[in-house]
């Protein structure tokens, strides 16, 4: 006896198994995209700790503000040298580093909660900025 075609049973099963195989292709690409947009923030910071920072702390010193970065503006000093991510919950302000570290300088919702912290430079020390994954308790560096 020839066989022409599948049956239903066969074709049930084939869509299951396509069914399957979709789910899991979903769930990795959410993972991926977390994982990029993890690692565009941890490259930001990077780049704010190695050049930015400096480059605004120096600027503040030559200017007679002994180092303090909280002046600065976004639209004015850092956006010369950096661009902010997009999409942030909280606008990007300098203002808030101080001496302790735990100044909120931008955060971040991308199936998790970053933030941004800064400690402010002064006159013998440099500006430290934190990534900080608020949803597992962590600092990311």
């Amino acid at each position: 006896m020839k066989r022409g075609a599948f049956n239903i049973i066969e074709l049930i099963f084939v869509i299951i198994i396509l069914g399957i195989l979709a789910s899991v292709v979903v769930v990795k690409m959410s993972s991926m995209t977390r994982n990029a947009k993890e690692a565009q923030l941890k490259s930001f910071v990077g780049t704010l700790n190695r050049s930015v920072g400096p480059a605004i702390w120096f600027k503040s010193i030559e200017n007679g503000r002994e180092g303090s970065i909280a002046f600065a503006d976004y639209d004015t000093d850092l956006g010369k040298y950096i661009e902010i991510i997009p999409n942030y919950t909280s606008a990007p302000a300098l203002v808030n580093c101080n001496e302790s570290g735990d100044g909120i300088f931008v955060s971040y919702l991308f199936g998790k909660n970053y933030e941004v912290y800064c400690r402010d430079g002064n006159t013998t020390t440099s500006p430290r900025f934190r990534l900080y994954n608020q949803t597992d308790s962590i600092y990311m560096d």
